[in-house]
């Protein structure tokens, strides 16, 4: 890995115009081994899902090839573990709540040859697939806020790509520069004729070669690359458990398709979801893999009935509830006492006159 450094001028005036300060911000971008240039020119490019909130994409050329600058920030304490993380002085923050934090660079073979990192973060770069930016430039007004939106009704797509005809390379990157980003020009046209050959239909006349960029040549494109992920998904990815061996791998080029989807705009990934050849059956893999989720959740939800009927076995119709019986009792009879006159009572009784 090749480490190289860079500085970025930062312009602070003051309000009245009259003086003027200049800061350099140094960055290191780590580059693979095989990369060996004195200078990088480094461009943008919209993002090629043409999603409004994802950042434009960083890009340099070098060797006829294209790679990508990405960033790589040390991790801070979550919102959760806020309190615990400050009383055991773990994570330190600035006063706008960035991570306080460095990095120390050092070369092996000379350990006096080194650097301070102020932030704590660093740049590398990998190679760029240029086919996802074409993509993105085909579809280049069909706008997206989120990855939701590609689960809605397919568009009428012809009506939104940049260009339907067949054109000169230099006249395709030209079309490039004018219609969709200025930064295309930092791109030569001898690197563009590669990604295009990729994705257009050819015709040649006269010597020249004409390229007409192509909805079906992009997705016969892209079912390829998803046919790669699958045979190399990550361990990150949530496979489901004990999936018989055919649903796998149906399976894995459904995951697969859900990780394209984050590079490439919307109507590139609905015609992805409806492709098939004599190869690749990216249809029938959602289709049987849908089917096997609702079969699986109609099987669980009948193993919970069944259970909750076991449960009620003996408890007569589920009414758990015993009928009382009342039981009549006989009353005693009891003995009535007669009554009489004896000798006092006459005593007492009036005399009559």
């Amino acid at each position: 890995m090749n480490v190289k450094s860079s500085s970025e001028p930062s312009h602070q005036s003051s309000k009245k115009g009259t003086t003027a300060t200049q800061t350099m911000h140094r960055r290191i971008i780590a580059l693979p081994k095989e990369l060996n240039c004195e200078e990088l020119q480094i461009f943008e490019l919209p993002h090629s899902t043409n999603i409004n909130s994802k950042p434009r994409i960083k890009l340099f050329c070098s060797d006829d090839k294209i790679y990508q600058i990405k960033r790589q920030t040390f991790s801070k304490g979550c919102a959760y573990n806020k309190a615990r993380d400050a009383s055991s002085e773990k994570y330190h923050y600035t006063s706008d709540f960035k991570p306080l934090k460095s990095g120390i660079l050092t070369n092996g073979d000379d350990r006096r040859d080194g650097w301070l990192l102020e932030d704590g973060s660093f740049e590398f770069s990998t190679k760029y697939d240029l086919c996802f930016s074409l993509c993105g430039a085909l579809y280049s007004k069909v706008i997206s806020q989120d990855e939701n939106e590609y689960q809605q009704k397919p568009l009428q797509l012809s009506e939104f790509e940049l260009e339907n005809r067949f054109l000169m390379t230099r006249d395709l990157h030209e079309a490039l520069i004018d219609n969709h980003d200025k930064g295309w020009s930092n791109i030569s046209t001898k690197i563009l004729q590669k990604y295009l050959q990729q994705l257009c239909d050819k015709i040649e006349e006269g010597g020249d070669t004409y390229y007409k960029m192509v909805p079906s040549r992009m997705t016969k494109w892209l079912a390829n690359k998803a046919v790669k992920v699958s045979k190399s998904l990550p361990a990150s990815v949530p496979l489901p458990e004990n999936l018989p061996k055919d649903i796998l791998e149906q399976a894995k080029l459904v995951f697969a398709c859900n990780i394209l989807i984050s590079l490439v705009p919307r109507p590139v990934y609905q015609n992805l979801l409806q492709y098939s050849d004599g190869e690749v059956n990216i249809a029938k893999a959602f289709q049987d893999y849908h089917r096997y989720l609702l079969d699986e959740s109609a099987k669980e939800k009948e193993q919970q009935l069944q259970i909750n009927a076991a449960m009620k076995v003996g408890m007569g119709n589920g009414n758990t509830k015993k009928k009382s019986t009342l039981t009549k009792r006989s009353a005693v009879a009891k003995k009535v006492t007669k009554v009489t006159k004896g000798a006092i009572d006459g005593f007492f009784s009036k005399k009559k006159r």
